[in-house]
């Protein structure tokens, strides 16, 4: 196997926080207009580094462990595979989580409370989004998820 494929999981773990870097520098100048919003941001900064990495240090104990060869291997879950299947749950938990967030912890407000989380780029240029819109489109989002794992559960990538 090659090295990326191989160490799949670091490069995403550091893609995770590089997206933080980037998400930190897009709210600064919201922060500096209303200081108030500072803690909600980094909450939810905090929040993403640990929650998103969860899939990809389950990949790396995998790898290290030598439970899985590659990260082509979580493409199979109908194999069984025991770290496999927990990468799987693991993302299906975040998805509950999200949803939960969203729809009932006030998810979708705070995220159009706090701009520069979460912008749609239109014909018409960028803005930020309005709850409605969340609540709106996480759905279609969770749905492609769905799909995709469907997909790796009834098929043979």
């Amino acid at each position: 196997m090659g090295l990326i494929a191989k160490h799949f999981w670091v490069i995403c773990i550091v893609f995770t926080f590089l997206n933080v870097v980037v998400l930190k520098n897009r709210t600064s100048k919201y922060v500096s207009q209303t200081p108030q919003l500072k803690e909600g941001y980094n909450s939810f900064f905090k929040a993403m580094i640990i929650y998103a990495n969860i899939p990809w240090l389950i990949v790396g104990i995998g790898t290290l462990s030598g439970q899985t060869n590659s990260v082509f291997d979580y493409f199979h879950p109908h194999q069984l595979n025991p770290i496999v299947l927990l990468f799987h749950l693991s993302i299906i938990v975040l998805w509950i989580l999200i949803v939960r967030w969203i729809y009932f912890k006030n998810g979708a407000e705070f995220i159009e409370k706090h701009p520069g989380l979460v912008r749609f780029n239109g014909f018409t240029g960028s803005r930020n989004v309005t709850a409605r819109e969340v609540r709106t489109f996480a759905p279609l989002a969770l749905a492609g998820g769905i799909l995709g794992m469907i997909m790796m559960w009834v098929t043979d990538f």
